[in-house]
């Protein structure tokens, strides 16, 4: 690492350049030489030019990755497939840039600036945009999983969809998810995203997003060893938060056939027009089923112990309760919210 030669200056030298950006004498004469550098294809991997001015520059295909480009201005240059693999970008400007298919794997976009740049197919994954404004931004199939997005302006984002998000391992396994090695900060973030997802109609990732949300919650309170995460696992398993009503209708029948195999090997039910009648295990699922639904046609009943009433009372109570739930995770799920 070069040092500045600017007397007292302990900042690194920039790329070709025996100075630091804030001491370069003549700026114009460094930009046309980068530029001619940048024509020739000099290699560019984990250079240094922090803070320096790199706007309106045509930088197609460049190899950056690994670079020092913190503070630097890139607004309105053309990026487009330049490779900025694990590159200090923190502070940066890239306004109004062209950065279809760029790659920003793993580089680290704290607090920069995408104003209305074009991110078509660009590849964020790992990348970290804490607090960066992504304002009329266009992600159009831009890959944004496991990044971090805490705080990141996001209200004005264009093509922005659950999509974004997702990564498949192969072709058996996919997820969709941000980075949430910081619980607390991920939990921000996905509330963000489902108030970006709400206010531009997108309801089906909205979802998404508050379940993700959720989880987070409960994942937080998990290691504050708070009580009240064993609730919201209830809730989890039995409804995704209100999010996924087919937990509802599995989780339903779980508690059905448990109520049957209760029923069953204690021999709690009787058929009242034949009392003498030894009801079969098809009886038992039939009366757990209309009692599940609070039915009650009267053909099987509880025998008169105390014990079975309570069985068939709590398996009413839990029915009604369910059902209720199910309704209103339909309507949650497939209303306007």
């Amino acid at each position: 690492m070069a040092i500045c030669r600017f007397e007292g200056c302990k900042a690194e030298a920039v790329f070709a350049s025996e100075f630091c950006w804030a001491h370069i004498e003549n700026r114009s004469a460094y930009r046309e030489k980068l530029a001619t550098l940048i024509k020739e294809n000099a290699p560019l991997k984990g250079v240094n030019l922090s803070k320096v001015d790199l706007s309106n520059l045509s930088l197609a295909r460049v190899d950056l990755s690994e670079a020092n480009l913190a503070r630097a201005n890139f607004s309105g240059s053309i990026l487009f497939d330049a490779n900025l693999k694990n590159a200090e970008l923190l502070g940066s400007n890239l306004s109004d840039c062209d950065l279809t298919s760029a790659n920003f794997d793993g580089s680290d976009l704290t607090r920069s600036s995408l104003q209305g740049a074009r991110l078509w197919h660009a590849n964020l994954r790992n990348a970290t945009l804490v607090e960066a404004n992504l304002s009329r931004c266009d992600l159009w199939n831009a890959n944004l999983f496991n990044t971090r997005l805490w705080r990141t302006d996001l209200l004005q984002a264009i093509s922005l969809s659950k999509k974004n998000f997702h990564h498949r391992a192969n072709k058996f396994l996919s997820t969709y998810r941000l980075n949430e090695k910081g619980i607390l900060s991920a939990e921000e973030a996905y509330r963000d995203l489902k108030s970006y997802f709400l206010a531009n109609g997108r309801y089906d990732d909205a979802s998404w997003a508050s379940f993700k949300e959720k989880t987070m919650e409960r994942l937080l309170l998990k290691k504050k060893k708070n009580l009240a995460y064993l609730p919201s696992s209830i809730m989890n398993l039995l409804c995704g938060y209100g999010e996924k009503p087919h937990r509802i209708v599995l989780s339903s029948f779980f508690v059905i056939m448990l109520y049957t195999m209760a029923y069953f090997m204690l021999k709690a039910i009787i058929y009242t027009p034949a009392l003498r009648y030894r009801p079969v295990i098809t009886d038992y699922i039939y009366y757990s089923v209309i009692t599940f639904t609070t039915v009650g046609y009267g053909d099987f009943i509880p025998k008169s112990t105390l014990l079975f009433r309570f069985l068939a009372a709590s398996e009413a109570f839990i029915g009604a309760f369910m059902i209720g739930l199910f309704i209103f995770t339909l309507a949650r799920k497939y209303s306007a919210r």
